[in-house]
């Protein structure tokens, strides 16, 4: 099948949406034969007898015995009776204060804080002295610095609020279990 200018026609599509054709749009419902088969609608071929297993009862056909929901809850209280109470395992404030790692922690903030602080200050203190890059190195130096000095001071900043939302939290679990 062509259409007026010789062009092939692809019978399972609509010929409007195919190149060269010249005429008149129709739409209407498309029939029965232009529609492409799936395997949703073309079903698989039925098992010959001789290949047919028995299905293991599923899951939930499987009845088990559950006790009255008055069993556990008089289960589950004389448990929690029987058992000590353990002491919840938070550290207090006093507790975190006194921990190497958070000391240490803290030590690190005030360094890059400070240190951040030290590294822009001499840098812009340097290229204003010197009225500018004079070299390679110092250019170099000076894009470190811009970028380096405040992702420093910022790193520092983080570790402390870090450092207070443990401490906020400890304190919090301290004052609501005591």
């Amino acid at each position: 099948m062509s259409d007026q200018n010789g062009a092939p026609i692809d019978p399972r599509y609509d010929p409007a949406f195919q190149r060269g054709f010249e005429g008149e749009v129709t739409t209407a419902p498309r029939g029965q034969s232009t529609l492409r088969r799936t395997a949703a609608v073309n079903p698989a071929p039925a098992r010959p007898v001789a290949q047919q297993v028995e299905e293991s009862p599923r899951a939930a056909d499987v009845a088990t015995p559950r006790p009255p929901v008055e069993e556990l809850a008089e289960a589950t209280a004389d448990a929690d009776a029987a058992a000590p109470v353990a002491p919840s395992p938070t550290a207090t404030p006093r507790e975190l204060a006194r921990n190497p790692f958070v000391i240490a922690l803290a030590a690190l903030a005030v360094v890059l804080v400070i240190g951040g602080a030290i590294w822009a200050y001499e840098g812009f203190a340097t290229i204003v002295r010197n009225g500018g890059t004079r070299n390679e190195v110092e250019y170099w130096a000076a894009q470190t610095m811009s970028f380096g000095a405040p992702l420093t001071i910022i790193v520092g900043v983080a570790v402390v609020a870090a450092l207070l939302v443990l401490f906020g939290r400890s304190w919090q679990r301290s004052h609501r279990s005591g």
